[in-house]
């Protein structure tokens, strides 16, 4: 298994970013400047921010220094966090002495104004009404003990010199602006480089608390901020932050971004030839000498640099980098063969995305082994992209093998149509066993090898139960794109959801099947779907969009009990299924709720639907 954290390694050619900073870094007249790594979450950019780190830590009279908002976050305002970081990293680093300490000192004493003055807006008219001291009024004892270091004198002159609040701050900025740079210059830095990361998983205060930071307290000579970052989310921290500012919110976020960050760095996701190498690489550290590892990693990462559309460290030229190729990175190879063009789509090319689940296919197999049982990675692994992707056929094969000592009767029909491609034999199926082999990528998934059909799979199964059992997971490998989405998806407001279904368009497989898994569940728990919107409705539409995954809801509404179910679904299911190869399944099951039992109503409007469809 490997390590699931930031990594200095290369094992991707991020090289070509690399240079692409430190030419900017090392420019003094492009100083001081803010650089944006944008990628998706897991896209490798805390990796790239180490990658770039790794070139100045020598340097005596470069200091750098790393800050991650998301840690402070709900303790203190950020952007007096951020600012008091750096002052005292200064202070560890250079031990200023004389002058530059009564700067140091002085910039202190302006961040604990600062500090009070945002305590000043969260407790209000105690301060308004009496100045600092009025924080006794209204503040915990944390603040008050805080309060020795303010300069009161400084606050009464400039209350009595200049009424206007916004005055007062313009100077204060402006102040501690000239501060800071004589700071810098008596205390001999050369450059400070400032590494911030994890704005992805603040609260859109904290985001803009931090970029605000960095615009107007500490963007002086000499510096540089690195931001690592989903750009989609600081963008929406913006329309949040700042909702009353006119025009299109899309365009107010993308102008703000433009005015903090000066360089954008865009990180894309892994092609299929770049997942590829990457993948194997990630096999051959596991399976090679670590010395040796080291030699192939270099090797690999240079070949690529002078073929970089055209070449592919695989199977196939693996003994040109390793000197002895052995059985268990020739089956890592292969099963790397297996997946990764899967990966690529439903993963969207993202790195930690398929770490994870390289991560998980290697824990189920350690697992087994340690019971003595010896899975088949590849029928693993093959399974293992059923459950990640089309998760409502994955628990149905899981019942079906459940009851019939860990084989599934049905797949080796399935199978056997796929391989002869034959649709003759569709209508001896079950209603969701039909709509499985409408779906082009369930298809594709029962023509790869290897074939399961006859196969006992209990013991794959009982390895997943994880999956199985546990609710509430699927949100926590969203990308932050998904999670917003998501969270527009269950809002009240038709407005809003719908224009999150049309976003959702632009979903990876992996984060539209985790999406889908979220609102399956979420129905399930709630029972009966009545109202206006229901979570039922919402799925619906949400597969109006993402038609790759109406099988999945079709197997899904076939399990459900007739009672839960709206009396609105046949129009529903009719409207999403009309003239496409889904349309059959939702007349079978149509038929089935005409003769229910339990929801005679909804049987009486199946039987009219059955009226006008014939």
């Amino acid at each position: 298994m490997w390590n699931d954290n930031e990594t200095n390694l290369d094992f991707i050619d991020y090289q070509h970013f690399v240079n692409a900073v430190t030419s900017i870094l090392d420019n003094n007249d492009l100083l001081p400047c803010s650089i944006g790594i944008f990628g998706d979450w897991g896209s490798g950019k805390s990796s790239l921010m180490k990658m770039v780190e790794e070139n100045y830590l020598e340097e005596g009279n470069i200091l750098t220094i790393n800050f991650n908002g998301w840690l402070f976050e709900g303790y203190e305002d950020t952007k007096t966090v951020l600012m008091g970081r750096i002052v005292d990293e200064i202070i560890k680093k250079r031990k200023p002495q004389d002058k530059a300490l009564k700067i140091a000192a002085k910039l202190l004493r302006k961040i604990d104004l600062l500090k009070i003055g945002q305590s000043a807006v969260k407790h209000g008219a105690g301060f308004m009404l009496m100045g600092p001291a009025g924080l006794a009024l209204t503040t915990t004892s944390d603040v008050l003990s805080k309060l020795s270091n303010a300069n009161y004198e400084d606050y009464i002159k400039k209350q009595n010199e200049n009424t206007d609040p916004d005055e007062v701050l313009k100077n204060d900025i402006q102040e501690f602006h000239l501060a800071f740079e004589e700071l810098i210059q008596e205390t001999k830095i050369d450059k400070i480089i400032v590494f911030i990361d994890d704005l992805d998983r603040c609260s859109p205060d904290t985001v803009i608390g931090t970029l605000e930071a960095i615009k107007l307290f500490l963007f002086a000579k000499k510096t540089a901020f690195i931001i690592g970052a989903d750009e989609r989310l600081i963008k929406h921290a913006v329309r949040r932050r700042f909702p009353e500012i006119p025009g299109d919110n899309t365009e107010v976020g993308r102008d703000y971004l433009e005015k903090l960050i000066q360089y954008p760095i865009r990180i894309p996701p892994l092609s299929n030839l770049e997942l590829t190498t990457y993948i194997n690489l990630l096999f051959t550290n596991l399976y090679t000498d670590k010395g040796e590892f080291e030699h192939i990693r270099l090797s690999v990462l240079e070949q690529k640099s002078r073929d970089q559309f055209g070449f592919t460290y695989k199977l196939e030229n693996a003994n040109e980098f390793v000197t002895d190729v052995n059985q268990n990175l020739k089956e890592a190879l292969l099963l790397s063969a297996q997946l990764v063009s899967v990966l690529a789509v439903g993963l969207n090319g993202n790195p930690r995305q398929t770490k994870r689940f390289l991560n998980t296919l290697l824990l189920r197999h350690q697992m087994a082994n340690s019971k003595g049982e010896i899975l088949d990675k590849r029928i693993l692994a093959k399974l293992m992209l059923l459950e990640y992707f089309k998760s409502e056929t994955f628990k149905s094969l899981y019942q079906q093998q459940a009851k019939n000592q860990g084989v599934i009767t049905e797949l080796k029909v399935m199978e056997e149509l796929v391989t002869k491609d034959d649709d003759e034999k569709f209508d001896d199926l079950p209603v969701e066993y039909q709509s499985y082999l409408q779906d082009s990528w369930i298809r594709k998934w029962l023509f790869s090898k290897p074939n399961l059909a006859d196969i006992n799979l209990q013991s794959y199964f009982y390895y997943s139960r994880d999956k199985l059992s546990v609710s509430g997971t699927n949100i926590q490998r969203m990308s932050s794109q998904a999670q917003d989405l998501y969270a527009k998806i269950l809002n009240n407001s038709e407005t809003i959801q719908g224009l999150a279904f049309k976003e959702t368009g632009t979903l990876s497989d992996g984060d539209a099947s985790a999406i889908f898994e979220s609102l399956s569940e979420r129905m399930k728990n709630e029972g009966v779907q009545d109202g206006e919107s229901p979570t039922i409705k919402r799925l619906i539409d949400f597969c109006d969009v993402r038609k790759e995954l109406i099988s999945q809801l079709l197997s899904l509404v076939d399990k459900l009990p007739h009672q839960v179910l709206p009396l609105s679904i046949t129009t529903w299911l009719q409207g999403i299924s009309e003239n496409t190869s889904h349309e059959p399944t939702v007349n079978k099951m149509i038929k089935d709720w005409s003769t229910s039992t339990t929801n005679k109503r909804l049987a009486g409007i199946a039987k009219r639907k059955l009226k006008s469809i014939s």
